[in-house]
Parts: C-alpha cells; structure tokens; sequence
C-alpha cells in the first residue's frame, strides 16, 4: 500500500488526526484536521504539536507514549481557542506506532469536537436543576401552605369566638399572627414563581420539526456510544399547540435516558403518528414512541419511576421523568412505559393537538 493511498484514507475519516515524529513535529494531517483547526495543511505539516496545538498536557502525553512503549493509549480532554470561533472542547487520543518497517516511532494523535455533546450534557443538568428547584418550591408550597391555611382558620374561629372581649392585647397578637401566615403565603407563591412554576406558553408549532431538530442535535452522540437512530414519522402530522421549550427538554429527557440504557450501544427507535379523534376520543392527537434495545426497568422499579427524586442511576437526581410526567400533564397528554429487563424499553407520549379552552 502505497503513501498516497494511506492519505486518501486519512482525507475521508471524519476525525481529525495527526501523525508525529520523534521530535513531536507533525508529519501529516487530514483534512478533517484542517477543518477544525481552520489551517491549511501546509500551515501545520512540520511545526511542533505545542505550535499547532498549545496544550501543555497534549505534548507531555505524546512525548511520553513515544518514549515509552508501556505506556499505551491516552486520552486526554483539552479546551482549545480556535481562531475566529469560540472556544472548543475536544477529545482527544494519543497512541503511538511502533514498528519494525519504521526507522524512528510516531505518535497518531486524534482530535474529536464535543462541544456540542458537552453543551447537552450541561442543559441537561442545568434543566435537572431547575426541575428540581420547582419541585421543591412546590413541594414546600403544598407541605407548609395546608397547615398554614388551617393555623389561619383556627385563629380566625378563636378571634370570632372571643370577639366579645375587650383583651386590646389578645386581638392585636391574633392579627399580627394573621398577617404573618399571610406574608408566608406570599412568599411561597413568589418562590414557586422563581424557580419557574409557571403555566406554560402554548403555541402552535411542528412537533415533526421538533423531533428532528432533536434527533440531529443527538446524532454525534449517539455515534460516538455506537446507537443507531431510526425513526418513523407519519406523513400527516399536524401543527400542535405546545410549549415548545418544554416539550423539546421533555423528549431530551427521554433521548438521554434511552442512551444511558445502552452503555455498549444498540438501537434508539423514534415513531411518531397522528391519532385522529373517533368514537372513543373527542379530539385529534400525536403520538410519539421512543425505544431503546438496553437493560429495561424492572417490575420494582417501575411503579416508582416517574416518582420526584426517584432513581436507580448511582448519580441520578430523579428528576428527569418526573418532569416529563409533569409537561405532558399540563399540556392534557398521557404518558407511559413498557419495559422488559435485558430486552429494552419504550415511553409513549400522547398529545392534544389543541389545548381546551379551558387551558
């Protein structure tokens, strides 16, 4: 195999690599390198990897595996200022190439941008974090508002049953007690407000532009833990009145966790179509089915999942579905699940076309 076919192959990866020698100086690059450092290669070819790439880690990691043939792969995680785009983060693999047909070793380094999969993962737990904020500011708000209610009611029998006293004292402490579960209330309602437990905005908008925009934004993902995404759309799928903020993290909810059920890859299945209304439904409605081919909910655990603060994830806020349970709700939607144990699961999502007027 000749040099110019092994660059052939090398131009059609979608990584980007370089190849190093001895003295950590660049020998070749392909042109997915060329795209992400936004150089031609004759800008990179001959320079050292810390004039290319001024990452201190990255050159003592490829010195190392070239001195040393024990030392194996590293992978490293760098952040690099890229010239006239913000800052990217990168995954990046050093190995090194001994062989007997070489007179001295290289070292292949690879460089794969996960910004944007770091960026989702960051939504993700910041959106985790406000779930949880509203949960709590509504849990509080149900947990303290009900006795406070019913503190309220029984000061204002004691007040009515000792009207006839002319205590100036004992009415001033009741009222001043009043006023205080009062301001209380309103407190609450501000700090349900605060943390974002509001109605939701609805409008109308496309849920198949939704999903795909959706399943683009995972792809890369997806591919780097070896998922294939198939999905399934009607070809009549109408405009839906929703909060589109909402119903996007509620399906990126589920995304993320069908993907973490498949940590040795496998299959994420989309379908989505449209339930016009009959006999037995008054409305017309979309139907949306995620699947995934990875370990499956037990029977246990499956009674308790959309439970708030719930997981069997070691490091699981249990969060996710209980805010997926609580959008689809307020949008008048069903969802459930089936699951088999090393077998895969399925959530299905139902939505109202239209919000009653009610809403």
């Amino acid at each position: 195999m000749n040099v110019r076919l092994y660059k052939l192959i090398l131009n059609v990866l979608p990584q980007a690599i370089l190849v190093l020698d001895e003295e950590l100086r660049v020998k070749m690059c392909n042109r997915s390198c060329e795209k992400l450092l936004l150089k031609p290669a004759e800008e990179i070819a001959g320079k050292e990897i810390f004039q290319v790439i001024p990452h201190k880690d990255l050159q003592n990691q490829a010195r190392t595996v070239l001195q040393n043939r024990e030392a194996g792969t590293k992978l490293i995680e760098l952040h690099l200022e890229i010239e006239k785009e913000a800052s990217k983060i990168l995954k990046t693999t050093i190995i090194a190439l001994h062989s007997e047909d070489a007179e001295t070793p290289l070292c292949l380094i690879t460089l794969e941008d996960i910004t944007q999969q770091m960026q989702f993962e960051e939504q993700l737990v910041q959106s985790e974090k406000s779930i949880g904020m509203g949960l709590l500011a509504r849990s509080i708000a149900h947990e303290i508002g009900n006795p406070l209610s019913i503190m309220a009611s029984t000061l204002q029998y004691v007040r009515s049953t000792f009207l006839k006293s002319d205590d100036k004292d004992f009415e001033e402490a009741i009222g001043t007690v009043m006023d205080n579960i009062h301001q209380i209330h309103i407190l609450l309602r501000s700090l349900s407000d605060f943390t974002g437990s509001k109605r939701p905005q609805f409008e109308f908008c496309n849920p198949y532009i939704i999903l795909s925009q959706l399943l683009a934004f995972i792809s890369k993902e997806a591919e780097i833990h070896n998922i294939s995404i198939h999905r399934e759309f009607g070809d009549n799928i109408p405009n839906c009145q929703l909060d589109s903020r909402e119903v996007k993290q509620l399906f990126l909810n589920l995304f993320k966790n069908a993907m973490e059920a498949m940590p040795y890859g496998g299959k994420l299945r989309v379908k989505m179509h449209f339930l016009p209304k009959d006999s037995s439904n008054i409305e017309d409605r979309i139907c949306v089915k995620i699947s995934d081919t990875g370990v499956g909910i037990s029977e246990s655990d499956m009674q308790y999942i959309f439970r708030p603060f719930y997981s069997t994830k070691p490091k699981g806020t249990g969060l996710g579905l209980s805010f997926c349970r609580h959008v689809v709700e307020e949008h008048g939607g069903k969802i459930s699940v089936k699951s088999q144990v090393g077998k895969g699961t399925t959530f299905i999502v139902i939505f109202p076309v239209e919000q009653r007027k009610e809403k």
